[in-house]
């Protein structure tokens, strides 16, 4: 019975020797996920089966990860489902733990921070900035910055995308990192200050279509970003329901490290994420998702990342040279 077992944690350690230095955080976070559960989830399923369920993706991902770094060279580069999965696997890997640690907060603590957010908004500006760009609601504004708002869930793909399609793997290793890593800092923030933001707050969510009108396609993205945020159609209680994801701001911190990724990585995409860095910050406020101080956090986080990702990656990669 001890030797199945033994082979294989040989077979795992083994393996476990191609992750690459994104790989390892990930295998962290979700080691990270299983253990808050089982500290603060109380009498629930979920506090046996997010752990369990977190061991097998750390599983999973060294066995894709070691599939295809075990190849060749000539072979690694050849279009196959095992390069997919080895590199596309963190885009899948950061919308389960975002909905994973939904689900902890949930059954773990129902508090919410937005009066202390709130009140250090009008400490700063003395007054609701959302609140005070509501007289200046245009609903072709509206449109765009919608927009604008929910091509932010695509966009860590569409870059990734670009050094995956020009073969700069390393360089594709190290964006990853440093996505994986903000996105999962921003994670830890919601769960110690859990916030749904302006939109439930100082507003009247069921009223925000028709304060916030677009022209053809705002509502539309408005409810689909609602559905990916667990928030039910119709429901006269939503706030029980939201992601409580508002601080730190997580479309700010992700926007400043890809617009940052850009320059560092020297793609042609800089001159794009450079403006749309600004309108989609603009946009968070604009459109009742974030308080400005929720955007502040976001800076020093973002600093940490790039400052911890140039450390652990200090020589290793030639940038704009792969």
């Amino acid at each position: 019975m001890n030797k199945p077992n033994k082979n294989f944690f040989k077979v795992v350690r083994e393996n476990a020797k191609y992750l690459d230095i994104p790989d390892v955080t990930n295998q962290l976070f979700l080691l990270l996920l299983g253990l808050i559960s089982l500290i603060f989830i109380e009498s629930t399923a979920e506090r046996i089966l997010i752990p369990l369920i977190n061991i097998f993706f750390c599983l999973l991902i060294i066995y894709f990860v070691s599939h295809y770094e075990k190849k060749p060279e000539p072979e690694r580069r050849v279009r196959s489902l095992t390069r997919f999965l080895r590199f596309w696997y963190p885009g899948f890997m950061i919308f389960f733990c975002f909905k994973e640690i939904y689900i902890i907060m949930i059954n773990a603590n129902n508090q919410l921070y937005d009066k202390y957010l709130i009140e250090i908004d009008r400490w700063m500006f003395g007054t609701d900035p959302a609140l005070f760009l509501s007289h200046y609601i245009n609903p072709y504004a509206v449109e765009f910055l919608q927009i604008a708002y929910g091509f932010f869930y695509v966009m860590p793909l569409i870059y990734a995308m670009e050094l995956y399609f020009w073969h700069r793997y390393e360089e594709l290793k190290y964006a990853f990192f440093v996505i994986f890593f903000g996105f999962y800092l921003s994670f830890i923030g919601y769960m110690i200050i859990p916030a749904i933001g302006p939109r439930f707050t100082i507003f009247n969510f069921s009223s925000i279509d028709t304060e916030l009108p677009g022209i053809f396609a705002a509502k539309f993205i408005r409810d689909v970003i609602n559905f990916g945020e667990s928030i039910p159609a119709g429901v006269s209680d939503p706030e029980n329901f939201a992601q409580r994801d508002a601080f730190p701001s997580g479309h700010t911190l992700i926007v400043i490290l890809i617009t940052y990724l850009s320059h560092k990585i020297k793609s042609n995409s800089f001159y794009f994420y450079l403006p749309y860095c600004f309108i989609l910050i603009f946009s968070t406020v604009y459109l009742r998702y974030h308080y400005v101080i929720d955007l502040i956090a976001a800076i020093p986080i973002a600093a940490f990342t790039i400052w911890t990702a140039n450390k652990l990656y200090k020589g290793k990669i030639n940038f704009g040279k792969s």
